[in-house]
């Protein structure tokens, strides 16, 4: 496979226009590359041994985990009817359209510089630090204010979707592998929230809580800071990366990053905006401090029988949290000059 060039773009003001060049179009898969198939080979071989819980993560450590069959939800969803013309004249060819998820980004929430749990991107801080309330336990406890830096860096994941041999179709991701799309060193919005205030109250009723009408709140998801009102870390840091997540998936945010979009055409559907709760838009994989399942986050409002806090082993003792976002992608193989239907 060839990647095209993407183009990189910052929005620092609203109304400013961010664009990524249309996805690759291919025809049904052919050859892989000697280095993706070496690369899913690692995958398969280190997650034989992987189940680790751990305070930090690598790049290898994120690719095997990657490696989850679950997560990818794989399945075919409809068809395509394409016109092939040729010297003998046109007709009309078929291809299946298939479904899957992509862990397009890592993101990352942690509460100092040089606390990253993903290792090799710590150097995306550069000179920023935690904010009034990353320092002083006691500050924390008894306002329950938790501040968070936060990344978002193409997943090394990416390797493995692309180096599938599934014998039928693999979509193109609008992402590419340890490429930056947010750190929030750069973005001055990050930590002021008082200039956040007219979006604020428009998007006042969003926020990451539990399912059904008395579901526990985790956090609003604006203003869009490192300033969580949640006393439970993990929850602090799930909320943190909801909001990156909402940023980076869209155009033309107040905010420093790069958009991680793709334009759909030609029989490729790349995914929209991420949507907090829905499962149709993206789901979350914890990398750290340990390994989990995809899912929304606060998908349940109903813990374990005697768990006193459900959540206990996804707290991390350093603050610091990664987690895969998968978000879905629908294509087809390309078996003509022009898409004429799909279903």
């Amino acid at each position: 496979m060839r990647r095209g060039a993407r183009e990189s773009v910052c929005s620092q003001r609203a109304g400013e226009r961010a664009s990524l060049p249309p996805p690759r179009r291919r025809d049904a898969p052919g050859p892989l590359l000697v280095a993706r198939k070496t690369l899913v080979a690692m995958a398969w071989t280190t997650l034989a041994g992987f189940g680790h819980a751990a305070e930090t993560v690598t790049s290898a450590d994120i690719l095997a985990a990657s490696a989850d069959l679950d997560c990818l939800d794989y399945r075919p969803v409809g068809g395509c009817a394409w016109l092939h013309c040729g010297i003998d004249g046109c007709s009309t060819r078929t291809s299946v359209r298939y479904r899957h998820y992509v862990p397009e980004a890592v993101v990352t929430a942690y509460p100092a510089r040089g606390l990253g749990p993903w290792t090799e991107m710590r150097a995306l801080d550069g000179s920023a630090d935690g904010g009034t309330y990353a320092k002083g336990a006691g500050a924390r406890a008894s306002t329950g204010l938790r501040f968070k830096l936060a990344q978002a860096v193409g997943s090394p994941g990416i390797a493995w979707i692309e180096g599938l041999d599934l014998a039928t179709t693999v979509c193109e991701p609008a992402a590419t592998p340890l490429a930056p799309y947010y750190a929030s060193g750069v973005d001055p919005m990050w930590r002021t929230p008082e200039l956040q205030a007219a979006s604020t109250l428009r998007h006042a009723l969003r926020s990451v809580r539990e399912p059904g009408p008395l579901g526990s709140l985790w956090g609003a998801l604006y203003p869009r800071t490192g300033f969580v009102q949640q006393h439970h870390d993990y929850k602090a840091g799930a909320v943190a990366a909801q909001r990156v997540a909402d940023i980076v998936t869209r155009r033309n945010q107040p905010h420093v990053y790069r958009p991680l979009l793709a334009d759909g055409g030609d029989g490729q559907w790349p995914p929209g905006a991420v949507v907090e709760g829905d499962p149709d838009t993206h789901k979350w994989q914890l990398l750290a401090p340990r390994t989990g399942s995809c899912s929304v986050f606060a998908d349940s409002a109903t813990p374990p029988v005697g768990a006193v806090d459900p959540l206990g082993p996804n707290v991390s003792a350093s603050g610091a949290y990664a987690w895969n976002l998968w978000r879905p992608y629908s294509c087809c193989a390309r078996r003509g000059q022009r898409l004429l239907s799909h279903w």
